[in-house]
């Protein structure tokens, strides 16, 4: 298996807000939680690669769950060989693997029609400025991204929960894992897998 490299284009611009939009555990999951996670970006961008990996890795140890970034023992970009991921795992001596990879972005238009009352037009120009600045639309235009995470076994080679989370335009990579950190660590440990 090669992990295949995603690329998010994150623009600056309205309120970040994220969101779990789904989650699944797998039934036949019945613990213990795993000790040790080594945590995986996929990107293109070996700088937001970076600064997800130690973002998130630092989440879960702060939150009681040791964590290791990859980049450190897979270091090169693109998609990464099967050998070289299982022998990174060994070396960093780990019983489960993170994946989280951007499925999709989604740029959304919210248009906000003005009004204007009657009267306006009566009024020269300026009357008809101000109908016009009344009646103008507010549009605002922003990038809704789509992340999955995926918990893997590496006892069983087989995942043992996952999670989808929706950003609304964040406003930085560290800030936008962050938030997805939060949510997801909270809800892995609800469901009883770290």
């Amino acid at each position: 298996m090669k992990i295949v490299a995603a690329v998010a284009v994150f623009l600056l611009a309205a309120c970040s807000s994220t969101q779990v939009k789904d989650t699944w555990k797998d039934p036949a999951f019945t613990g213990p939680p795993v000790k040790k996670v080594m945590v995986i970006g996929v990107s293109k961008s070996d700088s937001n690669r970076r600064i997800f990996e130690d973002g998130f890795s630092n989440a879960m140890r702060a939150a009681g769950a040791d964590a290791v970034p990859a980049y450190p023992l897979l270091p090169e970009s693109g998609a990464i060989a099967n050998e070289r991921l299982m022998g990174a795992v060994r070396q960093a001596g780990v019983d489960a693997v993170l994946i989280t990879q951007v499925l999709r972005v989604k740029r959304n238009v919210d248009v906000t029609p003005g009004y204007a009352a009657p009267g306006f037009y009566g009024r020269g120009f300026r009357g008809y400025y101000g109908a016009a600045y009344v009646t103008a639309p507010d549009v605002n235009v922003y990038d809704v991204i789509t992340i999955e995470s995926t918990l893997w076994n590496i006892g069983t080679d087989k995942p043992v929960w996952s999670g989808t989370t929706e950003l609304n335009e964040p406003k930085s990579i560290a800030g936008a894992t962050d938030e997805i950190a939060k949510l997801l660590i909270a809800k892995m440990k609800a469901d009883g897998v770290i």
